[in-house]
């Protein structure tokens, strides 16, 4: 009798919230576990490759401490600077281009020597290029002798050692060469702003502390030696820097002095000799009291003429380094006319202010309005003494107007006097101008020395930089942690941005609310065969059922068996057909499983292999597939001539037969549908393995004939979109769908976690529950009430091929 009513969908239940907690996060890391390891793996092996094939780096440090020295004594107060910049200008300073470029100088760092023998040692002390392309290959071609040639291998010439070899704008100088004929280097002549450049951005030079002065200076380099070599000259440079820079007006106040001193010593020595001659041959020794007082009133004009040149010339050197220092925003005070008391009061507004601007650094930038206003008012000062230095130069050029208008006078006064007094008398006068004014630069030149020596640096160098003896990186256990940490946290998000994009259904519970029918049975992972065991062994291994009647799998097939009876208690269920959405669910094993069951209840079973395009029953019951469907529904054979004996008491099968070229016309044909009717009053329950519903259309025209239709679902392989069509097509055509049968085929639904929402646990001696209670065929039984931890659980679904990969 064909079914005339529909079993129609449950409405589909509300979702309930789900509980999220650490089993179910760990259970997406396992799921995941390829995207996982390969992840983690991935990241680790980069970060080890990276720390154990790096070159070592060193890094050399030197301390500094930055104090405040101020000039004590009326001379070194005007000749040396008396304020001091912050110890963040002081950072600047000692990072310029200045200091880079005499360290690069002193240690020709832009010489680069590459692709050395082994064992070739050499020195070189001089070596300069004007060619476009400053490289060269130097061979030893016998002791103490080389050979030049460039890049493109053209000869430049032949040297030897400890000789200046000079070549058409390249010059090499190189000494105690020592090696095998043969042995040859590479140099190069690298640009040097570029490698001034470099050396810049691997200084660092930080404030240790909070205002204690003290700077820390380090370099890092693969070459510890060289480290430790640029950190020292950096710091001499440095060092050199700073004394140049406050001796500045000392220095050149004495270098003037030393070029009028060296003029005027022949000068006097000439006067000296003159004056003696004269007094020989004229026979006049001594001059009379009127002229001996004129020229020593002309004498003191000369000295007060010399004093006020010096004068006006510090006040230049003042004048001109003040505005150098307001152009460049440097605090500076120069320590000319100190004696004033406007430029004193403003010296020390000055210094009040610049230890004002110092504090206030402490707290806020440069770009700070107090900051900028403080910085205002330090220009403004400067401004003022700057106007004082150019008004105190103006006068000192009045006054030598003055002195020479006098000196004028004077002379005229000694054209009055008598021709051999007074040639005596100008001879004198020459004499004792050039002595008085030599004993005056004299005692000048004695107190810019002594100013210019007793300026000190403000620096102190606490700890020069030492050979370092450990690499600072790489760190290989901070690394070899942070790739683990890093590679954990991309494997985590891989796995589950894998999980996010996944849309199948992956357990019972996705399904019911994707298709919106009854969950009939979860059929857990079945093992594949024993390779040890024989061919129609290994076949019959699937029919778990029948070899492993007490496992958890058969146990899962009994409660399909029970929920089918229960499914639908007034509807006849004597034509069963078990379909899918794809090929390849496992809907051929659990048809098979079923018919086993039923048949172990005394119940008649015929089971029917309908997919005649990809058929398998056969080869689970060890059989042929022809004679079979095919040829029995063409009338080529009896029924009792396609039916197989599969040795299993009540179970009958119908092999596939041969593949024919309309499968669904066959299958959909009035033959297959009096074959149905006339056997389903001779067996209890006819078992149909029908194609997938998606992949072809025989399934939806053998569900017309069928009194119910189960749908197998793989766990983790449907996409929920598929199931839906699936679902659509056959409420299309009212199908009795009883309901689903989630199959863990290749164990993902283990890797879930869970079956239906509830945690099992499966395998040889247990049966199935809710994370604890006992097994129905366990040798030893587990006490009532002990509750199985879920980390437990959880370590029994991991998969055996990660298992392996770790014994």
């Amino acid at each position: 009798m064909n079914p005339t009513s529909n079993m129609q969908p449950s409405a589909s239940p509300r979702p309930q919230e789900e509980e999220i907690n650490l089993f179910e996060y760990a259970a997406v890391i396992i799921r995941r576990w390829k995207i996982f390891l390969l992840a983690l793996c991935a990241v680790f092996i980069g970060v080890a490759l990276y720390t154990f094939l790096m070159k070592p780096v060193y890094e050399a440090s030197s301390s500094l401490h930055v104090k405040d020295v101020k000039g004590k004594g009326e001379l070194l107060g005007e000749l040396s600077l008396n304020t001091t910049n912050p110890v963040n200008a002081e950072i600047e300073i000692f990072k310029s281009r200045s200091n880079a470029e005499k360290v690069v100088e002193r240690l020709h760092l832009n010489w680069l020597i590459t692709k050395k023998s082994d064992g070739f040692k050499f020195k070189i002390l001089e070596f300069a290029s004007t060619a476009k392309e400053p490289v060269y290959r130097i061979k030893m071609t016998a002791a103490d002798t080389f050979e030049v040639k460039d890049d493109n291998g053209d000869l430049i010439g032949k040297g030897n050692a400890g000789v200046l070899m000079k070549k058409d704008g390249f010059s090499l100088l190189i000494t105690d060469l020592k090696g095998e004929i043969g042995d040859s280097f590479q140099l190069e002549l690298a640009p040097f702003d570029n490698v001034v450049d470099g050396l810049r951005n691997n200084i660092k030079a930080i404030e240790q502390g909070r205002q204690t002065g003290i700077i820390r200076a380090s370099y890092t380099s693969t070459d510890p030696v060289l480290a430790r070599d640029i950190v020292n000259n950096l710091v001499l440079a440095y060092l050199e820097q700073t004394v140049v820079f406050k001796t500045e007006e000392a220095s050149r106040t004495v270098s003037f002095i030393d070029e009028q001193m060296n003029g005027l010593r022949g000068e006097l020595d000439n006067s000296e000799k003159n004056l003696q001659t004269y007094k020989s041959t004229a026979g006049v020794i001594n001059l009379d009291g009127e002229a001996t007082a004129l020229i020593g009133k002309l004498s003191e004009m000369e000295k007060s003429r010399t004093e006020v040149a010096l004068q006006k010339q510090q006040v230049e050197f003042a004048r001109d380094s003040l505005k150098r220092a307001i152009k460049k925003g440097v605090i500076y005070s120069p320590g000319i006319m100190r004696n004033d008391p406007l430029v004193a009061g403003l010296a020390a507004k000055l210094a009040e202010l610049e230890v004002q601007k110092k504090g206030l650094l402490t707290e806020y930038t440069e770009a700070h309005q107090t900051v900028k206003a403080t910085q205002s008012q330090i220009e403004e000062v400067q401004n003022k003494m700057l106007a004082i230095y150019e008004t105190g130069l103006t006068n000192l050029t009045r006054q030598e107007k003055d002195v020479t208008q006098q000196l004028s006078v004077y002379e005229k006064q000694m054209r009055r006097l008598p021709d051999v007094e007074r040639d005596l008398a100008r001879l004198t006068r020459v004499s004792k101008v050039n002595a008085d004014i030599y004993t005056f630069l004299l005692q000048k030149h004695e107190e810019a020395r002594i100013a210019k020596a007793s300026t000190i640096s403000n620096i102190d160098i606490v700890d020069p930089a030492i050979t370092p003896g450990t690499p600072i990186k790489p760190k290989k256990a901070q690394n070899l942690l942070l790739g683990l940490i890093f590679g954990l946290a991309l494997g985590i998000g891989l796995a589950f941005f894998q999980e996010y994009l996944d849309d199948t259904i992956k357990n019972a519970d996705e399904a019911k609310r994707a298709m919106g029918l009854p969950l009939l049975a979860t059929i857990p992972h079945i093992p594949g065969p024993d390779p040890k065991l024989n061919g129609s062994a290994r076949k019959a291994e699937a029919l778990i059922t029948r070899s492993e009647p007490k496992s958890a799998v058969a146990e899962a097939f009994r409660s399909l068996r029970t929920n089918l009876h229960f499914s639908a208690i007034n509807k006849e269920k004597k034509i069963i057909l078990f379909t899918s959405s794809f090929p390849g669910e496992g809907k051929s094993i659990i048809s098979s499983n079923a018919a086993v069951i039923f048949s172990q209840t005394g119940a008649r079973v015929l089971i029917v292999d309908c997919d005649l395009r990809r058929s398998s029953l056969h080869k689970q019951f060890s059989h042929s597939k022809t004679p079979g469907l095919s040829e029995l529904l063409t009338g080529d054979i009896t029924f009792a001539e396609a039916k197989h004996n599969t040795g299993i008491p009540g179970l009958d099968l119908i092999s596939a037969g041969t593949t024919p070229p309309n499968p669904s016309e066959l299958l959909g044909s009035e033959a297959m549908r009096r074959f149905l009717l006339t056997h389903r009053e001779n067996y209890d329950y006819i078992i149909i393995d029908a194609p997938p519903v998606l992949a072809v259309t025989d399934a939806p025209v053998l569900t017309t004939i069928s009194d119910i239709v189960i749908l197998i679902m793989e766990a983790g392989r449907v996409p929920i979109k598929a199931a839906q069509h699936m679902r659509e097509t056959l409420a299309s055509i009212q199908a009795p769908v009883a309901g689903l049968v989630i199959n863990d085929k290749t164990g993902k639904g283990e890797s879930y976690g869970y079956y239906g929402g509830r945690y099992y646990r499966y395998g040889k001696g247990y049966g199935y529950g809710y994370g604890y209670g006992y097994g129905y065929y366990s040798d030893e039984e587990q006490q009532p009430g002990k509750k199985v931890s879920r980390w437990k659980t959880l370590l029994k679904f991991i998969p055996e091929k990660i298992k392996k990969r770790f014994k």
